[in-house]
Protein backbone atom coordinates (compact mmCIF):
# COMPACT_ATOMS: atom_id res chain seq x y z
CA UNK A 1 0.00 0.00 0.00
CA UNK A 2 1.27 3.77 -1.07
CA UNK A 3 1.11 6.54 1.08
CA UNK A 4 0.05 6.90 5.14
CA UNK A 5 -2.10 4.73 6.74
CA UNK A 6 -4.13 5.58 10.13
CA UNK A 7 -3.02 2.85 12.82
CA UNK A 8 -4.60 4.75 15.94
CA UNK A 9 -4.21 6.78 18.92
CA UNK A 10 -1.15 7.26 20.68
CA UNK A 11 -3.00 8.94 23.41
CA UNK A 12 -5.33 5.81 23.41
CA UNK A 13 -8.62 7.83 21.81
CA UNK A 14 -10.22 5.78 19.61
CA UNK A 15 -11.92 8.39 17.27
CA UNK A 16 -9.18 11.14 15.19
CA UNK A 17 -9.75 14.70 14.48
CA UNK A 18 -10.99 14.88 11.12
CA UNK A 19 -11.76 18.29 8.69
CA UNK A 20 -13.23 18.52 5.39
CA UNK A 21 -11.31 21.02 3.66
CA UNK A 22 -12.01 21.39 -0.38
CA UNK A 23 -10.14 20.59 -2.57
CA UNK A 24 -8.02 23.27 -4.69
CA UNK A 25 -8.35 23.37 -8.17
CA UNK A 26 -6.80 21.20 -10.36
CA UNK A 27 -4.98 19.21 -7.88
CA UNK A 28 -4.66 15.80 -7.54
CA UNK A 29 -5.31 14.44 -3.85
CA UNK A 30 -5.26 10.74 -3.01
CA UNK A 31 -6.57 8.89 0.13
CA UNK A 32 -3.17 8.09 2.51
CA UNK A 33 -1.51 11.76 1.48
CA UNK A 34 -0.07 13.93 3.49
CA UNK A 35 -1.57 17.48 2.41
CA UNK A 36 -1.60 21.09 3.17
CA UNK A 37 -4.08 24.12 2.63
CA UNK A 38 -2.23 26.64 0.90
CA UNK A 39 -5.07 29.19 1.07
CA UNK A 40 -6.49 28.35 -1.89
CA UNK A 41 -7.20 24.86 -0.80
CA UNK A 42 -5.94 21.16 0.08
CA UNK A 43 -3.18 20.22 -2.34
CA UNK A 44 -0.11 17.52 -1.77
CA UNK A 45 2.24 18.34 0.66
CA UNK A 46 5.90 18.74 -0.15
CA UNK A 47 8.69 18.39 2.17
CA UNK A 48 9.15 22.17 2.27
CA UNK A 49 5.52 22.19 3.92
CA UNK A 50 3.84 21.81 6.27
CA UNK A 51 1.34 19.01 6.97
CA UNK A 52 -2.36 19.66 7.96
CA UNK A 53 -2.96 16.16 7.76
CA UNK A 54 -3.43 12.74 6.71
CA UNK A 55 -6.20 12.19 3.67
CA UNK A 56 -8.83 9.40 4.67
CA UNK A 57 -11.55 10.14 2.56
CA UNK A 58 -12.69 12.15 -0.50
CA UNK A 59 -16.52 13.30 -0.74
CA UNK A 60 -18.25 15.75 -2.19
CA UNK A 61 -20.37 18.31 -0.68
CA UNK A 62 -22.97 16.74 0.89
CA UNK A 63 -20.13 14.63 2.24
CA UNK A 64 -20.56 11.33 0.36
CA UNK A 65 -17.65 9.36 -0.75
CA UNK A 66 -17.19 9.53 -4.48
CA UNK A 67 -17.65 5.56 -4.66
CA UNK A 68 -21.23 5.94 -3.99
CA UNK A 69 -21.95 9.56 -4.78
CA UNK A 70 -23.89 10.62 -7.61
CA UNK A 71 -21.89 11.27 -10.83
CA UNK A 72 -23.41 14.85 -11.37
CA UNK A 73 -21.93 15.95 -7.89
CA UNK A 74 -18.81 16.29 -9.43
CA UNK A 75 -16.88 17.30 -12.53
CA UNK A 76 -13.47 15.73 -12.06
CA UNK A 77 -11.82 13.14 -12.06
CA UNK A 78 -12.07 9.98 -9.56
CA UNK A 79 -10.38 6.92 -9.71
CA UNK A 80 -11.70 4.47 -7.43
CA UNK A 81 -8.84 1.71 -8.19
CA UNK A 82 -6.17 4.20 -6.26
CA UNK A 83 -8.60 6.13 -4.48
CA UNK A 84 -6.85 9.23 -6.07
CA UNK A 85 -9.61 12.80 -7.56
CA UNK A 86 -8.24 14.98 -9.94
CA UNK A 87 -10.16 18.84 -8.84
CA UNK A 88 -11.63 20.49 -11.88
CA UNK A 89 -10.11 24.02 -12.77
CA UNK A 90 -13.39 25.64 -10.60
CA UNK A 91 -13.61 22.97 -7.79
CA UNK A 92 -13.24 25.76 -5.40
CA UNK A 93 -16.37 27.36 -6.76
CA UNK A 94 -18.12 25.06 -8.20
CA UNK A 95 -18.60 21.50 -7.04
CA UNK A 96 -16.45 21.67 -3.74
CA UNK A 97 -15.32 18.16 -3.95
CA UNK A 98 -13.34 17.98 -0.25
CA UNK A 99 -10.87 16.26 1.21
CA UNK A 100 -11.80 14.07 4.82
CA UNK A 101 -8.67 14.65 6.66
CA UNK A 102 -7.48 13.38 10.09
CA UNK A 103 -5.62 16.64 11.34
CA UNK A 104 -5.57 15.05 15.06
CA UNK A 105 -2.07 15.18 16.59
CA UNK A 106 -1.98 12.08 18.65
CA UNK A 107 -2.87 10.46 15.45
CA UNK A 108 -0.67 7.63 14.44
CA UNK A 109 0.17 6.66 10.85
CA UNK A 110 1.98 3.38 8.93
CA UNK A 111 4.38 4.36 6.30
CA UNK A 112 6.80 2.69 4.04
CA UNK A 113 10.04 4.79 4.04
CA UNK A 114 12.28 5.20 1.08
CA UNK A 115 15.17 3.52 3.32
CA UNK A 116 15.89 1.90 6.44
CA UNK A 117 16.31 3.29 9.83
CA UNK A 118 18.37 2.54 12.45
CA UNK A 119 17.47 1.02 15.98
CA UNK A 120 18.30 4.71 17.69
CA UNK A 121 16.16 6.65 14.56
CA UNK A 122 13.49 6.09 16.51
CA UNK A 123 11.96 9.15 18.80
CA UNK A 124 13.84 11.40 15.95
CA UNK A 125 12.30 13.44 13.12
CA UNK A 126 11.92 13.10 9.53
CA UNK A 127 10.52 15.24 6.20
CA UNK A 128 8.66 13.81 3.10
CA UNK A 129 10.28 12.44 -0.13
CA UNK A 130 6.74 13.37 -1.56
CA UNK A 131 3.38 13.72 -0.46
CA UNK A 132 2.98 10.15 0.30
CA UNK A 133 6.34 8.85 2.01
CA UNK A 134 8.81 9.73 4.50
CA UNK A 135 12.29 9.95 3.46
CA UNK A 136 14.72 8.51 5.84
CA UNK A 137 17.47 10.01 4.76
CA UNK A 138 15.92 13.05 6.68
CA UNK A 139 16.61 11.98 10.10
CA UNK A 140 16.93 14.62 12.58
CA UNK A 141 16.93 15.35 16.58
CA UNK A 142 15.42 19.03 15.68
CA UNK A 143 13.84 19.45 12.18
CA UNK A 144 11.29 17.25 10.76
CA UNK A 145 7.23 16.96 9.81
CA UNK A 146 7.11 13.70 11.03
CA UNK A 147 7.98 11.88 14.62
CA UNK A 148 9.20 8.24 14.30
CA UNK A 149 7.06 6.41 16.90
CA UNK A 150 7.61 2.90 16.40
CA UNK A 151 9.90 0.67 13.90
CA UNK A 152 9.13 -2.17 11.98
CA UNK A 153 5.87 -2.23 13.38
CA UNK A 154 4.75 -5.38 11.28
CA UNK A 155 7.52 -7.54 13.09
CA UNK A 156 8.79 -8.80 9.37
CA UNK A 157 12.45 -7.35 10.07
CA UNK A 158 11.57 -4.82 7.13
CA UNK A 159 13.34 -1.91 8.50
CA UNK A 160 11.90 0.71 6.17
CA UNK A 161 8.89 0.68 8.33
CA UNK A 162 7.49 2.59 10.89
CA UNK A 163 4.38 4.66 12.76
CA UNK A 164 4.49 8.11 12.92
CA UNK A 165 2.62 10.52 14.08
CA UNK A 166 2.83 14.56 12.59
CA UNK A 167 5.07 16.56 14.34
CA UNK A 168 4.10 20.08 14.04
CA UNK A 169 0.50 19.92 12.62
CA UNK A 170 -0.60 23.32 10.08
CA UNK A 171 -3.68 23.56 12.60
CA UNK A 172 -1.11 24.95 15.31
CA UNK A 173 -0.06 28.77 14.61
CA UNK A 174 3.56 29.77 14.73
CA UNK A 175 5.55 32.16 13.49
CA UNK A 176 8.16 31.66 11.07
CA UNK A 177 11.68 32.60 11.99
CA UNK A 178 12.95 35.68 9.85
Amino acid sequence: MAGFEYRGQLNGSENPVTMDVVIKNSATVAVGDAVYNDANGITRATSSTEVLGIVVGIVNANGIDLDNAPVDTFDGTWTSSTQTYVASSDNVTDKKILAKIIVDPNALFYNDANGDFSNYHKGLLVKLTDHDQIAQSTVSATVGQFFIVKLDPDGDADASKCIVKIAWTQTLAFEPET
